[in-house]
């Protein structure tokens, strides 16, 4: 594995330069409130769901679920109308078949902290652009501070992407695990696709399982 590192501050935009060739570490420092908790996080959310000019006040904010500590997160990239009505993420089809993959490596959902990178659905379901996204995402590294992974999933290019800040597409950031170091805690990074892509492409579900293999292999560690 390559071990050139990426030191990126979180002052640079959404695509930075882990999309080079052979980069698989990097290094980020942000600001977080003393005694930061999901709760504060939370409460702050619904408090200023304005914050990226799509969610309004009183929009469903679509947080998280699963332990407040966990060795696995599972980040996904948005919610979707399945989850409106519980305002968890991963409800419907999507989530049936995230529950199957994580069985798959004798990983109950419920030992996983299960989040998206986007908390509520843009009108018209259209895709968040990128300074939206920016906005968000303080709160993810806030969320993944509080629960402490010792391994990410990323599902998707957005999350994957929003993490590492990349370029690339998921196919060609998936087949490697990378290291994050968000100020005092390390963790493995390991990138594949969304669980309700492969309901529209059940091709690369193949793909998908020597990625979770990975992830088995690293908690078995």
């Amino acid at each position: 594995m390559a071990n050139k590192k990426d030191s990126i501050s979180s002052s640079v935009g959404l695509f930075g330069d882990i999309g080079i060739e052979g980069i698989v570490e990097r290094s980020e420092a942000i600001e977080v409130p003393e005694g930061d908790t999901l709760a504060r996080i939370l409460a702050e959310l619904k408090s200023e769901s304005h914050i990226c000019g799509v969610c309004k006040p009183g929009m469903p904010v679509i947080f998280g679920m699963g332990p407040e500590r966990a060795d696995l997160m599972l980040i996904g990239e948005g919610p979707g109308v399945d989850d409106i009505k519980t305002e968890l993420p991963f409800q419907g089809q999507a989530g049936a078949l995230l529950a199957k993959m994580m069985a798959a490596i004798n990983v109950g959902l419920g030992e996983c902290y299960v989040c998206n990178v986007i908390k509520c659905i843009p009108p018209g379901e259209r895709n968040f652009s990128v300074e939206e996204i920016e906005d968000c995402r303080p709160y993810l590294l806030r969320q993944i501070l509080a629960v402490r992974p010792r391994v990410i999933v990323a599902f998707g290019a957005l999350a994957a992407q929003t993490l590492l800040r990349s370029r690339k597409t998921i196919s060609e950031l998936r087949g490697e695990v990378y290291t994050l170091r968000l100020n005092d805690h390390e963790m493995k990074i390991v990138p594949t696709f969304n669980p309700a892509y492969l309901l529209r492409v059940p091709e690369k579900k193949r793909e998908a399982w020597e990625d979770l293999k990975r992830v088995r292999e690293m908690r078995e560690v």
